[in-house]
């Protein structure tokens, strides 16, 4: 190998060195983001099968006797615990397929009726699409929110979306909203990158003919 040839490895070689670690950051960017997509699929489809299961159940038989059946609601034909225990087990059961998350902070089950800041009678109505804006919007959506305490999802302060407000009398029945906050956190080397996410989603109540 003559002296030209030995330069012009030589050189390549410090290129490569130099090419490398940007290659290595790119690769890991794009790692890292195809990650955070995923983990946001999964939250979308948990909260998902929350709403779903939601809307399904609906208010429990509100005003019935068999409604007053589940030890947590303590003879009460409002309180909301036994559907929204169920709602945040099913959520919960998809969610720990998120591969990336440091903790979960907070499940909200929530009437996705803010419409302009305000929620009012009409814009609770599924039978409009457009009255449901879908995204929980603090201090103005009656909501339930659950946050861990001791490994047990638990309800913070008093319930906001009670049993008697979960209306599924047709044509008026309303819809329901379940929101997912987690966070993300990358691998290493980018474990820097640790961000609080959320996914929602919202269906209309099962429907409820009156009458015979």
């Amino acid at each position: 190998m003559n002296p030209r040839q030995r330069r012009q490895r030589g050189q390549s070689l410090v290129e490569f060195c130099f090419v490398l670690p940007i290659l290595l950051v790119m690769f890991m960017g794009v790692y890292t983001a195809g990650s955070f997509i995923s983990d946001m699929d999964v939250a979308g489809q948990a909260t998902r099968a929350g709403a779903r299961l939601g809307a399904e159940v609906a208010n429990y038989g509100y005003g019935t006797a068999a409604a007053q059946s589940a030890a947590c609601m303590g003879g009460s034909t409002t309180n909301p615990c036994a559907v929204d225990q169920d709602i945040v087990t099913s959520t919960m059961t998809i969610a720990k397929g998120l591969t990336n998350v440091t903790s979960f902070d907070e499940i909200d089950i929530y009437n996705p009726c803010s419409s302009a800041g305000v929620c009012t009678n009409s814009t609770r109505l599924c039978s409009d699409p457009t009255n449901i804006s879908g995204n929980y919007v603090a201090g103005v959506d009656p909501v339930d929110v659950y946050k861990l305490s001791g490994g047990v999802w638990t309800l913070q302060g008093t319930a906001g979306y009670t049993l008697d407000t979960r209306t599924q009398n047709h044509p008026n029945e309303l819809a329901i909203g379940v929101r997912l906050v987690f966070h993300f956190q990358a691998a290493a080397p980018f474990s820097f990158f640790n961000v609080q996410a959320a996914q929602y989603e919202t269906m209309c109540f099962a429907p409820y003919e009156s009458g015979g």
